[in-house]
């Protein structure tokens, strides 16, 4: 019998996004926010500075009206600020509040410990292939969703 290595490639890589849809939902148990929002507050906080609308969308890849939407949940939580620009009050920027720094910091430590538990537990002669496989899935996906645009 043949394997049929797309079907193979494409069960496991529906598995994993299945337990990466489970990790959100501890994510929203855990913080009261879904991924996304956690990624907005994550390239805020590291950006530690106002940032446009339109750049905080670009960044994590989300159209305007959902960056709008996620700003909106954002702000009624207290963790962003949303202000219009200075310079050209046609667009608006964000910036994180300190509640929103410490969700973003217990959100990031929270995963780098997760991570970490996970890594100990791979064999070491392994992760140099691992960490490779990763890099080529990432690349693999992001090529194959620019080919769907």
């Amino acid at each position: 019998m043949k394997l049929n290595v797309g079907k193979v490639f494409f069960d496991e890589t529906s598995a994993i996004h299945r337990l990466m849809l489970n990790m959100e939902i501890v994510n929203k148990a855990s913080f009261k926010l879904g991924r996304v929002e956690c990624d907005v507050l994550q390239f805020l906080y590291q950006n530690k500075k106002p940032t446009s609308m339109k750049e905080v969308a670009t960044t994590i890849k989300v159209s305007h009206s959902r960056i709008t939407h996620l700003m909106n949940s954002l702000v009624k939580k207290g963790y962003v600020n949303r202000y219009l620009g200075v310079e050209d009050r046609r667009f608006f920027f964000a910036e994180i509040t300190e509640s929103g720094i410490k969700i973003a910091e217990a959100y990031k430590n929270k995963n780098t410990i997760l991570f970490e538990e996970l890594v100990k537990k791979l064999p070491k002669e392994e992760l140099e292939d691992i960490y490779k496989t990763l890099e080529y899935w990432q690349d693999f996906l992001a090529k194959m969703i620019e080919e769907v645009k």
